[in-house]
């Protein structure tokens, strides 16, 4: 199945030793599965793939802050 950018918004502004700016929340669909990251300071819209949705879904089911997984 295809993953598909379903929600880029706007998550406020970030700034440490590495990063500083604004930030995105990025919202990802693969099927009838969810999978959002909180606080991305670059976004490249082809960046959404099966890679990256099964790595968000691991690090949301290992509780890691700013990832969330869900099913509808």
């Amino acid at each position: 199945m295809d993953v598909k950018v379903i929600l880029v918004e706007d998550a406020g502004y970030y700034s440490d030793e590495f990063f500083s700016g604004s930030t995105v929340k990025v919202t990802l669909r693969r099927g009838n599965e969810f999978a959002s990251c909180d606080g991305i300071g670059i976004w490249e819209e082809e960046d959404a793939d099966d890679y990256l949705f099964d790595e968000w879904t691991e690090y949301a089911k290992d509780g890691v802050e700013g990832y969330k997984h869900w099913q509808e």
